[in-house]
């Protein structure tokens, strides 16, 4: 889009008559091509109180002004080229310029949680995006693909569907055509107790409830080196695990004595998975 004063374009294009002995000189203008809200400085001069910026059919109150140099805040227009000149009472400036309004591309400044874990549900699974430079219409891509989002702001929140474990990127996209960087959003399979406590307790068998995070229906708990395989209906073995949820595993034990010892615990899935080893005190 090119904004051209008709008035400007005879004047000093097409007659190629300067506008007037004495006016302030349009020498330069940095940057020439900024997104609206920048500050640009024009340089040249003389330049005094009464110096305005024309931009487009727009005229600009100059936010610093001093003898050879001033400043302006690009106006919130479209994206295009913009015919700049100055103005000072009825003189024109004998040069003029085009400056080009280039929109930027919308960034990623925050994504919280980056990390979720293979058995979050509900809320466990939203996202929040803050971002920069976002507008009407903005969409999330999670590895390319559109996601349903609420805007608040320059903020941005989604819900994560059901991923296969590992990392996932996620993008911005405006709705011309820019998209931001990617940022990672790791699914987390890997498996972890945090904390064993004693539950029920028989004559000779005691219960663990053992809690932590990505446990599933099959893994495998292996005690002091030994592999617990979960119990089945059927299963003659003595020492045994049952699955709650993907947060918590029962370990029916049955210690070979009263003797406190040290007991290490460590959970491996189905797909190969290991946790670290958790270690506490118990018979």
């Amino acid at each position: 889009m090119i904004r051209r004063p008709l008035f400007l374009w005879i004047f000093l294009t097409l007659l190629n008559v300067p506008a007037m002995a004495g006016t302030p000189n349009l020498a330069g203008i940095v940057p020439a091509i900024a997104p609206p809200g920048s500050t640009v400085t024009i340089i040249g001069g003389p330049f005094g109180d009464e110096t305005r910026v024309v931009f487009g059919d727009q005229i600009l109150q100059p936010a610093n002004i001093a003898d050879k140099r001033l400043t302006f805040i690009v106006p919130q227009l479209l994206e295009g080229d913009y015919l700049l000149y100055l103005q000072e009472g009825e003189a024109l400036s004998e040069r003029s310029l085009f400056f080009r309004i280039l929109l930027p591309s919308p960034s990623i400044v925050d994504l919280n949680p980056s990390i979720i874990e293979t058995c979050a549900t509900g809320e466990q699974r939203q996202v929040e995006l803050r971002g920069r430079d976002l507008q009407p219409g903005v969409q999330v891509l999670l590895d390319g693909v559109a996601l349903a989002a609420e805007r608040s702001g320059d903020s941005l929140t989604f819900n994560i569907p059901e991923l296969v474990p590992g990392m996932h990127q996620v993008q911005l996209a405006n709705p011309d055509g820019r998209h931001s960087l990617p940022v990672s959003l790791q699914i987390d399979a890997l498996p972890e107790i945090l904390d064993v406590s004693r539950g029920e307790e028989n004559v000779n068998y005691y219960q663990l409830l053992i809690i932590g995070k990505n446990f599933s229906y099959k893994s495998t708990l292996v005690v002091n080196g030994q592999p617990i395989a979960p119990i089945y209906p059927g299963s003659l073995q003595v020492d045994s695990i049952r699955y709650l949820d993907c947060n918590r595993l029962i370990y029916k034990r049955y210690p070979p004595s009263s003797q406190t010892r040290q007991i290490n615990l460590q959970i491996i899935n189905p797909d190969g998975r290991e946790s670290p080893v958790f270690t506490f005190s118990g018979p």
